[in-house]
């Protein structure tokens, strides 16, 4: 029997399909079987290195040396960098607080000595450098346990007047020691558990922060905050805020604007008075002159400054002794004490 060739066509088609199919089946399969061998080898290796990560660390001496040379690099590093940071810290003799509040009137003293803009002075004769409390009509005598504090403060707080005179500021307007509130027995019962757990007692932290206010130039203000980032005490300018006392520039237009007023109206008032004659015409007439707008930094209005400063302590500073201004007072005092014994005589003896 033979095919038409519709038929023909037909069955060409149909197997044409059928290979098709067979081919894309075979296809399916292969990636199929390629995928699960994928994941159970990625199931074989994930468990191989959850075995690995969570296995004890094998005590072989390559680790044992590095533990031993990563813990020797950190504790240079660490000495390095406190010891850097601690090159500031400043802890003076015990005082009594008679000798202590003797010691700050004479600080004050020279502070207010210091060369300035009022009248000569960085202050007011009557400034008291942020320690109003122990000082003036209305001063107390400090207690034994804040004395080592005290002392700290005024050392940090002469030396930046003494930074302040030296770059040129106007006046010193504002000093104050900004004082912590004290914590309960509570809170500070956690720290001292917690610093019983280490081998040794660890150098303790302070933090003395401090607020100050200035009037000065602009070069004086940078030649200021220059000094106080570079000296060796560890120190932090925070909430540093400066604006301008006057605005010279609108005060002249100012001033200008009120001479030409004035000039409209004496012309105006001369232009009336025509008929008459004599001196008042000439000086109602007679126009105010301004002088030209100059500008200038070091004519213009000073700035007022204001920041806070803080003040880092690592403890591990050694006794500071007396400065030689100290020194040299009592010095003096001792040799006035020796004056005023008796003598003895050899033939008392």
């Amino acid at each position: 029997m033979s095919l038409s060739k519709q038929q023909m066509l037909g069955a060409i088609g149909a197997g044409v399909f059928v290979l098709c199919a067979g081919g894309l089946g075979f296809g399916v399969y292969m990636a199929w079987d390629g995928r699960c061998e994928a994941e159970e080898e990625l199931e074989s290796v994930s468990g191989k290195f959850k075995g690995h990560y969570s296995a004890p660390v094998f005590p072989s001496k390559a680790s044992l040396d590095s533990v031993k040379s990563n813990l020797t690099s950190y504790t240079t590093w660490y000495e390095t960098a406190a010891t850097l940071a601690a090159r500031g810290d400043r802890q003076f003799a015990d005082e009594t607080p008679p000798i202590f509040k003797q010691r700050l009137q004479g600080e004050v003293r020279r502070m207010l000595a210091l060369e300035g803009g009022v009248e000569g002075r960085i202050a007011d004769p009557g400034f008291l450098f942020g320690f109003e409390q122990y000082l003036g009509e209305g001063g107390v005598l400090p207690k034994s346990e804040d004395v080592p504090r005290l002392a700290v403060q005024l050392d940090t707080i002469a030396t930046v007047v003494d930074i302040f005179a030296e770059a040129g500021i106007l006046e010193l307007k504002a000093v104050k020691r900004i004082e912590e509130k004290a914590k309960s027995d509570e809170d500070e019962e956690p720290r001292a558990k917690k610093g019983k757990k280490g081998s040794g007692e660890a150098p303790q932290e302070t933090c003395l922060k401090y607020a100050f206010e200035f009037s000065t130039r602009p070069a004086a203000l940078v030649a200021s905050l220059n000094r106080l980032t570079s000296i060796d005490r560890f120190m932090t300018v925070k909430n540093l805020s400066f604006r301008q006392t006057a605005d010279i520039i609108v005060e002249h237009l100012n001033a200008a604007e009120n001479a030409e007023s004035q000039k409209a109206s004496g012309k105006a008032a001369s232009g009336g008075r025509r008929g008459r004659r004599g001196g008042s015409s000439a000086e109602s007439s007679k126009a105010v002159e301004v002088d030209p707008l100059v500008v200038d930094p070091e004519l213009d209005a000073p700035i007022l400054v204001s920041f806070t400063l803080e003040v880092r302590d690592f403890g591990r500073a050694k006794t500071v002794e007396a400065s030689a201004g100290e020194k040299s007072a009592e010095g003096a005092a001792e040799q006035k004490a020796d004056e005023t014994k008796p003598v003895e005589k050899k033939g008392d003896r």
